[in-house]
C-alpha cells in the first residue's frame, strides 16, 4: 500500500526528532502533550526545523511536529493526491489523543497544503481548529477556518500579494472566511534560523491570541 510505504519513508527522517513518537511508524512527535495551551500542529520541512520551533515555543504550549513529503517525492500532482491522502490518514490516528481545542494548524512551503488537509478532517472528526497558518505559499484549499499567512521579505517572488494584490487579495478570500497577512524578516527558508524564528512565534502567537479574543467576545 502506498500510503504505508510512503509514511515508512518519513519515520525514516523523523527518527531523531524530539518528542513522543506517534501517528502510523511513529512519524509525528508529541511534545508537551501534558501542556495548558491548546496545541500547535506544524508541517515542516527539515530535520532542524522542528527542534529550533520546539526550542522558542511556550513550555505550556502544546506542539505536534509533523513532516512534509520534500526529499520523498518530487513536485507532482500524484505527490499532491498522496500528501491530502496522508493528512486524513495522520488525522485519524490522532484524533484519540489530541483534545478537542487546536489553536493552529500550519506547515510552511510544501507542508503548507497538507496542514489545510489535515486540519479538515479534523474538523471533521470534531475537532475546534481555531487557525491555520502558512509560510511562503498559499494553499489551494479553502476551509471554514482564519489563516494566517507568513512571507519572507526577502523573498518577494514568493509573495503573490507584491505579484498582483487585487486578484491575490481576492483569491485568499475566497478560500478562507478571514485571513492576515504578516512578514518575516529574511529570506526563503530562513525562517527557522534562531535570529528569525522569534518573529514567527509572534506572528503566530498573536494571531492566535486575537483569535480567542473574538471567541471571548461572542
Amino acid at each position: 500500500m502506498q500510503i504505508d510505504a510512503t509514511f515508512r519513508s518519513i519515520a525514516r527522517l523523523t527518527k531523531k526528532w524530539p518528542g513522543r513518537a506517534v501517528g502510523p511508524h511513529g512519524v509525528a512527535r508529541y511534545l508537551n502533550s501534558g501542556g495548558t495551551l491548546p496545541p500547535i500542529l506544524w508541517f515542516f520541512n527539515a530535520e532542524q526545523e522542528p527542534v529550533n520551533f520546539h526550542a522558542a515555543l511556550n513550555p505550556e504550549q502544546q506542539f505536534v511536529a509533523l513532516r512534509s513529503l520534500n526529499l520523498i517525492m518530487k513536485p507532482s500532482l500524484e505527490r499532491d493526491e498522496v500528501g491530502a491522502k496522508m493528512a486524513g490518514h495522520l488525522a485519524d490516528a490522532l484524533t484519540g489523543m489530541l483534545p478537542r481545542d487546536i489553536a493552529l494548524v500550519g506547515g510552511n512551503c510544501q507542508g503548507a497544503p497538507y496542514a489545510i488537509c489535515l486540519a479538515q478532517r479534523l474538523m471533521d472528526l470534531g475537532h475546534d481548529i481555531k487557525s491555520v497558518a502558512a509560510i511562503d505559499t498559499i494553499p489551494d484549499r479553502a476551509i471554514t477556518v482564519p489563516a494566517l499567512l507568513n512571507f519572507g521579505v526577502e523573498a518577494p517572488e514568493r509573495n503573490p500579494f507584491m505579484q498582483d494584490q487585487y486578484v491575490t487579495q481576492k483569491r485568499v478570500e475566497n478560500l478562507f472566511p478571514a485571513y492576515e497577512q504578516a512578514s518575516l524578516p529574511c529570506g526563503h527558508g530562513q525562517y527557522f534560523r534562531a535570529e528569525n524564528l522569534p518573529y514567527l512565534i509572534a506572528n503566530i502567537e498573536n494571531f492566535i491570541g486575537t483569535r480567542i479574543r473574538a471567541e471571548e467576545h461572542l
